[in-house]
């Protein structure tokens, strides 16, 4: 099964800001000469820093994208569970323990607070998918599908 783009985007909270930044540095940019008259901010200056700005946003969302649809590509499913979770606002960390390859791992994962992060519980037995060159490297399978 796939991961569901509205689904990264909702969980994955690196995604999210990246997802929303892009407008925001738009709107920004637009709004700035109203609230400072005066300012010299046209459009040689939005391009030179709105442009860049929201292209690295860009790039890290596809970034971010193409690393969970990689998992699921090529990772490796494994069971694990939650250890500790920490929210704070609308975002967070989600830490799992699990086994992979005879070793007992730790790793985490940043979240927004969707539904089913807010569904998650310590010592909840979870799906990861892990890289197996990186096996540090892990999601919460059910969070994207």
């Amino acid at each position: 099964m796939k991961p569901r783009l509205k689904k990264i985007l909702l969980a994955d909270w690196p995604a999210l800001f990246c997802f929303i930044a892009i407008p925001g540095i738009w709107v920004i940019g637009l709004i700035f000469p109203f609230l400072r008259q005066g300012a010299r901010f046209g459009r040689v200056e939005m391009l030179t820093i709105a442009l860049p700005l929201s292209l690295i946003a860009a790039g890290f969302l596809l970034w971010r994208v193409t690393r969970i649809q990689t998992l699921f590509r090529r990772g490796a499913a494994v069971r694990g569970y939650i250890t500790r979770i920490r929210l704070v606002r609308d975002r967070g960390r989600v830490e799992f323990r699990y086994e992979f390859n005879g070793e007992c791992l730790e790793s985490w994962m940043p979240v927004h607070q969707s539904p089913e992060v807010l569904a998650l519980r310590e010592s909840q037995e979870i799906d990861l998918l892990v890289d197996a060159t990186r096996p540090r490297r892990a999601i919460i399978r059910h969070l994207f599908v």
